[in-house]
């Protein structure tokens, strides 16, 4: 029994955990989910200031 561990530790090497985002998830606790999604809003809404930004400035030379 001690042998066929060795062999499958040699042979298998263990794994090394997913980090996609579907892993994340998965095992992420409510408190890191949170704390994802409001970064991910955070940085959606700051492009969405430089990209409105970027547009009045552009219409502004134009007129």
């Amino acid at each position: 029994m001690i042998m066929i561990k060795k062999l499958k530790s040699y042979f298998c090497p263990k794994h090394e955990e997913k980090k996609d985002f579907s892993s994340f998830f998965s095992r992420a606790s409510v408190e890191e989910k949170r704390r994802l999604m409001e970064d991910v809003a955070r940085k959606a809404n700051e492009d969405q200031r430089n990209l409105i930004e970027r547009y009045e400035r552009t219409n502004h030379k134009a007129a």
